[in-house]
């Protein structure tokens, strides 16, 4: 049986180039992941879902269409408001 604590708010970051950014990074931002995944909106490359790819403090979104890509950014914008997360609209690129 586990037990955990309960909730608490943080109200400090992680120093840009610290060790522990992009392993917390990844720890915080898994949900997200198998989130677009359970959803499989994005694309495949056979039976294997590629549609959100992450690396240190990057995603990068994949999708076929335009209308795909912006259910995907819907997930991430709830995601965001449910776990108070920033994403930082200046640095997207639309390709």
């Amino acid at each position: 049986m586990a037990f955990f604590s309960d909730r608490f708010p943080v109200y400090n970051r992680v120093k840009r180039g610290g060790v522990l950014s992009p392993i917390l990074f990844c720890v915080y931002i898994d949900g997200l992941l198998k989130r677009l995944a359970y959803h499989k909106i994005g694309c495949n490359f056979g039976t294997v879902y590629v549609g959100a790819l992450a690396y240190a403090d990057y995603i990068v979104l994949l999708g076929p269409t335009a209308s795909a890509m912006r259910r995907m950014l819907l997930i991430c914008d709830d995601y965001a408001k449910e776990f108070n997360i920033l994403f930082n609209a200046r640095k997207s690129k639309c390709m």
